[in-house]
């Protein structure tokens, strides 16, 4: 099989197992409540059926070929070049500067509790101290950062580094729903909640994840006449033009110093995205950019990066690392129960429990997921609470991309003192910044006026 027949027959079994998985989740209430992507449990039906779990005890299989596993480190590059494509600037006013401080803190948090941790548990297991950071990569960045990092760790001779970061990010994003919704509820009982007497129902087409052909919208704009380009395919193009310009600046990169082959595809791309979408913004040329398509281009890609992801993930790595990835998985889980609150209702002036509740799901995973908390909590978007963790997902890319590009790095070079105390001191710095500029003596629910939908 040629190389581009391999690719489209790899492209049509990842398909396969995302219209499978959507059609499993369209039908079982469970995965529903749990409001799993369909990629999530595409990834995990082949895991099930393929050659690592029915494939020992049967021939009959769901055939994966070796280079699904090489899938999820190509397509992080392609999520990352059109992050900034299209961007608008945002007014950067109280309830972002409160939302960035609030998400620095829940970052930093992360990345310290990893790292001690990683410290104790490298005295039993042939862990490098990189472990510590895969925490932050699965839960605070998702699976996209998760890949990432994985794939910076595998070049640096972890080979396991992918699948732990994989399974970091698999656990945050189900951390993130079942415990989100038991925080709402207990919040509701205590009066917290201002928009809202009681949880909202998701409605079930968004559980069920159809949309009826009379509720359909538009995924985008079209920039281009159909007959000249199609417009989708325009959108692509700039895509395109990311990922080629971030393989040659690597190249050139690492013509300059061969130890800056270190240095991903995926960052190059990230930076290039950043630089171009700047340019053509000032230039006003971004009129050629629809944001939507580019939104477009990292969900579907993102989907079939998150199904390969899973599919192929190494069972024998997560059962080799069972303790620690648990221990480490519970000692993130209750750091984010208890700091994402607290320091919410001490940073946040308005909507303090609707906020916090959408930055507890950002941290653990996606914003989709902190959105879908919000959407409980309020079902009309009456808050400040949609516009916070957008915000500060933006923003918190000033942090989170050093620590997911040369982070892994670091880890190896660097040893435990001096990585920690580095990510200390920046935690010390986001509590003392919100201390001196966003500091309240009162819980927001204590003071706001409430206003309970009918």
């Amino acid at each position: 099989m040629s190389a581009i027949q391999t690719v489209i027959y790899d492209f049509g079994t990842l398909s396969i197992l995302l219209l499978i998985g959507f059609f499993v989740r369209k039908r079982v209430k469970l995965l529903q409540n749990l409001y799993l992507p369909a990629a999530l449990v595409a990834g995990f039906i082949g895991l099930l059926l393929g050659p690592q779990v029915l494939g020992k005890f049967t021939d009959y299989c769901i055939p994966l070929s070796p280079t699904i596993k090489s899938w999820p480190g190509v397509l992080t590059a392609v999520v990352f070049s059109v992050s900034f494509l299209g961007v608008k600037p945002r007014n950067f006013g109280e309830t972002a500067l409160s939302a960035s401080i609030h998400s620095g803190i829940g970052h930093q948090l992360q990345v310290c509790i990893g790292l001690v941790c990683a410290a104790i548990f490298m005295r039993f297991y042939d862990i490098p101290l990189g472990f510590g950071l895969t925490p932050v990569y699965g839960f605070y960045g998702g699976h996209g950062t998760a890949l990432a990092a994985g794939t910076l760790f595998q070049k640096l001779g972890w080979q396991a580094g992918l699948d732990v970061c994989n399974t970091m990010a698999t656990a945050g994003l189900v951390c993130g729903v079942v415990f989100g919704i038991i925080m709402i509820n207990i919040g509701a009982r205590k009066g917290r909640t201002i928009y809202v007497e009681e949880p909202s129902a998701i409605p079930d087409y968004i559980k069920v994840g159809y949309v009826e052909p009379q509720n359909r919208k538009p995924i985008g704009s079209g920039v281009t006449y159909n007959d000249v380009i199609d417009p989708f395919g325009f959108a692509l193009c700039w895509c395109g033009l990311i990922c080629v310009l971030g393989n040659i600046v690597r190249s050139l990169l690492i013509k300059i110093n061969p130890i800056l082959s270190n240095i991903p595809w995926f960052a190059c791309c990230l930076i290039l995205s950043m630089i171009v979408g700047s340019i053509l913004r000032r230039t006003g040329q971004d009129k050629y950019i629809d944001r939507p398509s580019m939104s477009r281009i990292a969900g579907f890609t993102m989907d079939y990066l998150v199904c390969s992801a899973i599919c192929t993930l190494d069972l024998g790595t997560v059962f080799t690392y069972a303790v620690p990835l648990s221990v480490t998985i519970l000692a993130v889980l209750i750091g984010n129960i208890v700091f994402y609150p607290y320091f919410g209702r001490k940073l946040f002036a308005r909507d303090a429990f609707e906020r916090y509740m959408g930055a507890f799901g950002q941290g653990c995973g996606v914003v989709a997921t902190g959105l879908m908390l919000i959407r409980i909590v309020d079902p009309n978007n009456e808050s400040t609470a949609g516009e916070a963790i957008v915000s500060a997902s933006t923003v918190g890319y000033l942090w989170m991309i050093p620590y997911f590009t040369i982070g892994p790095i670091i880890s190896f070079s660097w040893g435990f003192t001096k990585l920690f105390v580095f990510s200390f001191a920046l935690l010390v710095f986001f509590i003392v910044l919100g201390r001196v500029l966003c500091w309240q003596k009162r819980p927001s629910w204590e003071t706001q006026e409430r206003h309970y939908s009918e």
